[in-house]
C-alpha cells in the first residue's frame, strides 16, 4: 500500500513538473529561468512568521467546520481521499500513507500547478488583487469536481458553497502568503496548504 501510493505521488508530481515546465518553454523561457517562473525558490527570510499566523487562522476555520458544519460529512463521503482514510482507521501504515499525501501528493503538486504556475501568471498579467482572487476561484471550483465522482455527496446550495469556498479562501491566504511573505516563492503555501491536509486526514484517520 506505501509502495503503490509512494509511486503514485510521484507520478502526479512529475505531470505536475512536466506540465509546468512545458508552459514554461513556451511562454516563460525568454521571461525567468523556471524555478524563478514557478515559485520554485527559497522564501525570503523570516516567511515563516506572518505564515503561522495565516495558517494558524485557515486552521481553525477548517476546523470548525469539519465539525460543527457539513463539511466534515462531505469530506469523508464514498470515494474521497478522506472517506478512505476514515474506513482505514489510525495506524502506522495510515500515518505513513498520510503523511505521503498530505506533504507531496496533494501539497507540493498542487501548489505547482495552482499558485507556482496558475497564479503567478494571473497576478503578473492582472495585479495582486484581482489574479490572487481569480487563482483562488479557480482553486476553490476545482474541488466541486467531488460531486461528480463515483459515490460522491449530493450537491446542495450549502455543500457546493461549503466545498467551493473553503478551499477557495485556503487557496487566497496561500497566494497571499506567498506574495507578501515568501517573495514570490510557493514555500508558504506548500507549508499551509501541507500542514492543513496532515490535520484534517489525521483527523479523518482517527475518526
Amino acid at each position: 500500500m506505501i509502495l503503490q501510493e509512494t509511486i503514485n505521488t510521484l507520478v502526479q508530481l512529475a505531470i505536475a513538473m512536466g506540465v509546468a515546465g512545458g508552459a514554461w518553454a513556451l511562454i516563460g523561457k525568454r521571461i525567468a529561468p523556471f524555478r524563478d517562473w514557478t515559485g520554485l525558490t527559497a522564501p525570503t527570510p523570516g516567511w515563516w512568521k506572518g505564515t503561522l499566523i495565516l495558517f494558524a487562522g485557515i486552521t481553525v476555520i477548517s476546523s470548525l467546520a469539519v465539525h460543527f458544519g457539513p463539511f466534515g460529512a462531505i469530506a469523508t463521503s464514498e470515494g474521497t481521499v478522506g472517506g478512505r482514510l476514515a474506513e482505514a482507521g489510525m495506524s502506522a501504515t495510515t500515518i505513513v500513507l498520510i503523511l505521503i499525501m498530505a506533504v507531496i501528493k496533494t501539497g507540493l503538486t498542487e501548489e505547482i500547478i495552482f499558485r507556482g504556475l496558475i497564479a503567478k501568471r494571473l497576478i503578473n498579467r492582472l495585479g495582486f488583487k484581482l489574479g490572487n482572487l481569480l487563482q483562488a476561484a479557480i482553486f476553490g471550483a476545482v474541488h466541486l469536481l467531488l460531486f461528480a465522482a463515483p459515490g460522491g455527496p449530493e450537491a446542495t446550495a450549502a455543500s457546493v458553497a461549503i466545498v467551493f469556498g473553503l478551499p477557495g479562501l485556503a487557496g487566497w491566504i496561500m497566494g497571499y502568503a506567498n506574495e507578501k511573505f515568501g517573495g514570490g516563492s510557493i514555500v508558504p503555501g506548500w507549508a499551509i496548504h501541507a500542514g492543513g491536509n496532515l490535520i484534517s486526514y489525521l483527523t479523518f484517520a482517527a475518526g
